[in-house]
């Protein structure tokens, strides 16, 4: 896996930070108590669905349904994590068009919070035929999860590739041998004498 051309966006910067504040260097690191206490946000367990709930400057609870297994504990964790950081008002109560937009907003973080992309570079020597399952163990996912992930990072890569590509073409310069244009406007202009 090559993450030469790989660019994070602001929030993946932004997270890597705070995690890298925190000391969090390796897949192995990814612990979601000390992940939520940089962001103050404090984590219950109960018997009905998962959801946030939060008061600015008060308080952050991400409440996390027991019955779900390690790996979807931590998906529905990071999906909620969005919620209290980058989210304002009561779902109760808001247009189903704004909720639809935060629940997009909240899986675009799900994916870069839970498997930051600068802490993919411990696996770039691991088989391709492995990776999926090697990321998906490190990390505590889903295979179905990582390889989304995987696969969204490859699309910006590729997408990197692409503008390279262009910028290499638009860089080149064409040479134009001048003898040999002069001899093929002198042939096409004996031809068009011919002709007349």
């Amino acid at each position: 896996m090559n993450l030469s051309l790989y660019r994070p966006t602001e929030l993946e910067k932004w997270l890597e930070k705070e995690y890298r504040s925190i000391g969090i260097e390796y897949a192995s690191d990814m612990d979601l108590d000390l992940i939520s206490s940089i962001f103050d946000v404090e984590i219950r367990t109960y018997n009905g669905p998962s959801f946030a709930e939060w008061k600015e400057d008060e308080y952050s609870f991400i409440f996390l349904n027991a019955y779900l297994n390690e790996k979807q504990r931590r998906e529905v964790f990071f999906h909620e994590l969005c919620h209290p950081l980058q989210h304002v008002g009561q779902q109760e109560i808001m247009p189903k068009s704004f909720i639809e937009l935060q629940e997009i907003q909240a899986k675009n973080f799900q994916h870069y919070a839970a498997m930051p992309s600068y802490l993919l570079e411990e696996f770039k020597s691991v088989s391709p035929s492995l990776l999926v399952k090697v990321i998906a163990e490190e990390f505590c996912l889903t295979e179905r999860f990582v390889q989304h992930r995987l696969e969204q990072i490859q699309n910006r890569v590729q997408s990197a590739q692409y503008e390279e590509e262009l910028i290499r073409r638009r860089n080149t310069k064409i040479v134009i041998d001048d003898d040999h244009v002069r001899r093929v406007m002198a042939e096409l202009g004996r031809k068009q004498l011919e002709g007349a």
